[in-house]
């Protein structure tokens, strides 16, 4: 049931674009937001500009501020593309929601390997590395061309097994940001190297699904499995096994259709076999503030679940 409009007038998040999801994520930031007596943007769920890039309050740890800060720096270097506005200001935004989330697990792999094998009992027996909007080359063309990026990546192995999980991390998002203009554009320029990757004889994607996975809302979760299964395909001597995980609140309903939709491409419900794995949010956060049982994983779970 989306916010009663009073509710949302009063905390400044009354937008008519959001979703339902969206308008009740929209009003749990502003709520955070207000209860800490942080200075308010342009809406409820934005900080002050000037107070956010300072503070770097969006970030509920000294070390994951730590992190994010160096990311940014580094981000013309490694082509990573961060929106600073997104990242200082943006409570709302799924770009901090990846910080906040696993930044205190990229500087302890015991906490990481202890949290990810819960997750992936089958999977995991160690963690070796969490990393930020990673890709194996933006642009490189043995991969799949395009810019796309994992917001996380972690590397594991499993009895002298090396495999990687990549993750990409929805919020609020309705899975309709990207403009079926730029889904076409995208597609015309990497055709190629898209329909080679989809290829039936890989035994990831049935034989007509490509003209329904190029455009929105399936296309971004297609392009950025695509780049799981190029990177199995050309890191094999690194990576024996891969996984993509699409990450998001199990009540978004528009990702959850869309994730469903999805599937309905795939050539098999097996993810051994299609490496795609949607999974809810609420389980990782849950999983994290339970291991950690700290002040700052207490608040990361009632920020963003309100629980």
């Amino acid at each position: 049931m989306r916010p009663d409009q009073a509710e949302r007038m009063e905390y400044n998040v009354d937008y008519s674009q959001d979703t339902e999801y969206s308008a009740h994520a929209r009003l749990l930031q502003s709520k955070w937001r207000h209860a800490k007596g942080y200075p308010m943007g342009k809406y409820g769920n934005y900080l002050e500009g000037a107070f956010a890039k300072t503070a770097k309050v969006n970030f509920l740890t000294k070390r994951i501020q730590a992190l994010a800060t160096d990311e940014m720096i580094n981000a013309k270097s490694s082509k990573a593309l961060y929106d600073e506005g997104r990242m200082w200001s943006n409570l709302l935004s799924s770009q901090p929601l990846c910080f906040n989330l696993f930044g205190e697990l990229s500087h302890d792999m015991k906490a990481a390997t202890a949290c990810f094998r819960q997750l992936f009992p089958d999977r995991i027996q160690h963690v070796n590395a969490v990393r930020f909007e990673y890709s194996p080359g933006r642009e490189n063309p043995k991969y799949t061309g395009d810019r796309s990026a994992f917001d996380v990546f972690v590397e594991y192995e499993r009895d002298g097994i090396k495999g990687f999980i990549g993750i990409e991390v929805k919020y609020a998002e309705a899975l309709r940001e990207e403009s079926a203009k730029n889904a076409e554009a995208s597609f015309r320029k990497h055709r190629g190297r898209y329909e080679e990757l989809s290829r039936p004889e890989l035994g990831v994607f049935k034989s007509d699904s490509i003209e329904r996975l190029r455009r929105p809302p399936l296309s971004q979760i297609w392009r950025d499995h695509l780049l799981a299964i190029a990177l199995m395909e050309h890191e094999s001597r690194t990576y024996e096994e891969g996984l993509f995980v699409f990450l998001f609140p199990s009540q978004n309903r528009q990702c959850q259709n869309g994730v469903d939709a999805y599937a309905q491409h795939l050539a098999s419900p097996d993810t051994m076999c299609n490496r795609f794995s949607p999974r809810y949010l609420e389980e990782f956060i849950d999983t994290i503030a339970d291991y950690f049982g700290t002040e700052w994983s207490n608040e990361l779970k009632s920020r963003y679940l309100g629980t």
